[in-house]
């Protein structure tokens, strides 16, 4: 471990520092000296964390869910379920703080990686160097350490190929990974899979690809090589799925196997789930079911069309997380065969409470609704029809009528301090060390709470320094005896809580919430306050009745507040996801070019180039009698542009989901073809488009509204569309590449409109933000 004393002396690299042989003239004269290398305890556990996104409390079987899943329902009939683990109520934060032990915010981590606002607990959800994590300790005591899926603690303008890789997986500890670095992905058509340090070069998947049975395999395979070249050395695996976070996909058998399953809808659910959660002990004897939550119609008050639909994306929902427990499956029959299973301690949990980004209709293209378009019924209707909601043309989310019932028996989603947000299954399963198998725990633990667990575990220091940095104090303690005593005293008895303005705080089994509408100014004082004791479903608000007590947990919560960095609050949407820090406004209004050669340029660099604003957008190429293909293709079918040669013309679509704007072919003659699009953005989200090939006007004030403001996937491709199509002109083609030559594709930004809602410099955002409050 690079520790570095008081005296802040720095280590040596010198190779003969420690040296206890004999050096001479010649290796007669000499006496070797072999420094013992660093290893594991013989017997060390071997740790495995299957990490669900936006798993609700009541989804799994043996949490009093009906998805079937009987791989996990195995882990916790041979482990320990824990009823009141809580966590953080968003991905990025939630990982930061399982991964260091520490408050995400402390770590610079209070929001996800789309945002850089310049204050110190949020810096685009990169942990801080002086945090070290699960896997940087673990290494240095002897571990193998590996990642597969999801990673989301790196600053999305640090995604691309010239970013910093300083908080890239294997710059924090890990020895492999394999997964995606953003927040989310096709399932059928991930975006950028990465590899280790570098970009996999991936042009297309197979036929029945699906990401979390890509990422099991990658995992099991590693496991399989671990246990070949070093079967005594233990290793730690953070198995971290992306389901069932949206967009909601599902193969076929497994959505198959849901028909029918939640036509009963989700008020008649939620009853059930909430009974068998009672006679299984997972919610306290007093417990009572809330009302729906606000927004939430009641089933019988929907129509019939809209009943079939939204049990359909429950469905879809429903086979998603039953592909993840096949998938823990196969790595419970690996560990389990190659005799590694009972000395594994396995951890399975959470980041945070299911998501109600699908409001009160749910939603079949998510994307649609990111870039501010409503959704074309007649569109969803016809892929209820055709069963395609929940296909690689879907982007779903379902309705939060569904998502209080995956968060049953809570209150509210994710995002939010209510428990429906921070409250989430979490198992433990160790059968060399956990005697009475199948029971139930019912301490309080916390998502900061596992690291330190670990470390004691397998017997590890918390380091005063790391990697010349000194520490900071662990913020979580360590649960490990309630592994094996049912009757371990509970070591936490406060945590606070913020996400988006939203703040929440527990001392003393009291709870006081701040809840805040998104956008608007943060309301300071609307504080609720709950007695977990005789409300642990957070149903009746004390405030107006004991004063004293909310007063105390307010000025307990602020001390928090204040050393851990959680001001400012930020009641902002998703749309300051769009925004830049000063000093990468000057790259967002740099022209690119673009080449044919290496990977897909990321929509974190495109999207700013054309972010509601006007641009101009080059192609260079050559055309023979022949030549076909793809001249530059940037997004996916949810939202891009898109220019091929077919047929001896050029066609550029303007692309919308189901609402391409396709411009009549433009005739090619053969020899050099310059390709430009003017693009202007005229304000309130409308815009047109001048098209002119080699210097005459072709299409003038083309209709091409509404403006993009970000690229959900994809990019910019030159000479070829990777992954998925952007139209579904040419989808049957493939990555149909060009067959003649392309010098470059250029972009060069101009200005946004003065009325732009999608402004991309954060300090001109919170300026006005200071000036409409100052008013």
């Amino acid at each position: 471990m690079s520790e570095i004393s008081p005296s802040h002396s720095l280590p040596t690299g010198d190779p003969g520092a420690g040296f206890a042989g004999h050096i001479g003239r010649t290796l007669a004269d000499s006496k070797p000296h072999w420094p013992e290398p660093r290893r594991a305890a013989k017997g060390s556990p071997n740790v495995v964390v299957v990490l669900l996104d936006d798993l609700g409390y009541g989804d799994f079987g043996c949490f009093g869910g009906e998805i079937d899943t009987p791989n996990i329902d195995r882990l916790a009939g041979g482990g320990l379920r824990f009823t009141n683990y809580t966590t953080v109520p968003m991905c990025t934060p939630a990982r930061a703080a399982l991964l260091t032990g520490k408050n995400p915010h402390s770590v610079g981590c209070g929001w996800l990686t789309h945002n850089m606002p310049g204050y110190p607990g949020y810096r685009g959800g990169e942990i801080s160097k002086d945090a070290p994590t699960i896997p940087e300790l673990l290494r240095t005591q002897g571990w193998s350490t590996m990642a597969v899926g999801k990673w989301h603690n790196t600053y999305d303008r640090n995604l691309h190929a010239a970013g910093d890789r300083s908080s890239w997986p294997l710059q924090r500890g890990f020895d492999r990974f394999y997964g995606f670095l953003a927040a989310e992905t096709s399932y059928f058509h991930p975006d950028r899979m990465v590899e280790g340090n570098q970009l996999a070069m991936v042009d297309s998947y197979p036929e029945g690809y699906f990401a979390t049975d890509d990422h099991t395999n990658r995992a099991i395979g590693w496991l399989a090589e671990h246990r070949g070249s070093a079967p005594d050395k233990p290793f730690f695996l953070y198995l971290a799925y992306q389901a069932p976070h949206t967009p909601l996909h599902a193969k076929p058998a497994d959505l198959e196997k849901y028909r029918g399953r939640f036509d009963a809808g989700w008020d008649v659910i939620r009853r059930q789930r909430f009974e068998r959660q009672r006679k299984m002990g997972l919610i306290e004897p007093n417990a009572e079911l809330p009302p729906r939550n606000p927004g939430v119609p009641a089933w019988e008050e929907l129509t019939a069309e809209q009943r079939a639909l939204f049990a359909r994306y429950m469905e879809v929902y429903a086979a998603l997380v039953d592909n993840v427990d096949q998938n823990v499956g196969k790595v419970l029959r690996f560990l389990e065969a190659s005799g590694q299973l009972d000395n594994t301690l396995i951890l399975v949990t959470s980041d945070n409470g299911a998501n109600s980004i699908g409001g009160p209709t749910g939603v079949a293209n998510l994307q649609d609704r990111r870039q501010g378009f409503g959704e074309d019924a007649q569109v969803v209707r016809e892929l209820l029809a055709h069963d395609r909601v929940g296909s690689e043309e879907t982007y779903a989310a379902y309705p939060s009528g569904w998502t209080q019932v995956s968060n049953t028996p809570y209150r509210y989603y994710k995002r939010t301090p209510m428990a429906g947000g921070i409250r989430v299954p979490f198992i433990a399963h160790w059968p060399d060390h956990v005697a009475d198998a199948g029971a139930l725990r019912h301490q309080w633990i916390h998502v900061t709470d596992v690291l330190p667990t670990l470390l004691e575990l397998t017997d590890t220091d918390y380091p005063a320094a790391f990697n010349g940095l000194r520490t900071r104090h662990m913020d979580g303690a360590s649960f490990a005896r309630t592994l094996t005593d049912a009757d371990a005293a509970q070591r936490r008895d406060r945590q606070y809580y913020e996400l988006q303005g939203n703040r929440g705080y527990i001392s003393g089994g009291w709870k006081i919430v701040s809840l805040q509408a998104p956008t608007q100014a943060a309301d300071l004082d609307n504080w609720m306050l709950f007695d977990l004791t005789n409300d642990p479903t957070e149903i009746h608000d004390l405030a107006a009745t004991e004063p004293d007590v909310l007063r105390r947990l307010i000025e307990e919560f602020e001390a928090e507040a204040s050393a851990n960095y959680v001001y400012p609050l930020d009641t902002r949407d998703d749309r300051r996801a769009v925004t830049l820090p000063p000093h990468e406004l000057a790259d967002a209004s740099t022209p690119r070019d673009f080449h044919r050669f290496g990977q897909t340029i990321p929509g974190v660099v495109v999207s700013p180039l054309i972010a509601d604003r006007s641009f101009t957008l080059r192609a260079r190429f050559h055309y023979a009698p022949g030549d076909e293909g793809v001249i530059f293709a940037m997004g996916d079918r949810f939202a891009g542009m898109v220019a091929i040669v077919s047929d001896g013309a050029l066609h550029f679509t303007y692309q919308l989901w189901y609402r391409p704007i396709e411009l009549a072919p433009i005739a090619l003659t053969p020899g050099q073809q310059d390709f430009v699009l003017h693009y202007h953005a005229l304000g309130q989200r409308k815009g047109t488009g001048d098209v002119h090939l080699n210097g005459v006007a072709v299409r003038e004030a083309v209709d091409l509204s509404p403006t993009l403001v970000r690229l959900p996937s994809g990019g910019m491709d030159v000479g070829i569309n990777r992954r998925q199509p952007v139209s579904e002109r040419y989808a049957e083609r493939g990555t149909f590449r060009y067959s003649g030559q392309i010098e470059t594709v250029r972009i060069e930004p101009g200005t946004q409109p003065a009325d732009t809602p999608m402004l991309i410099d954060e300090a001109a955002v919170q300026a006005r933000m200071r000036a409409a409050h100052a008013g």
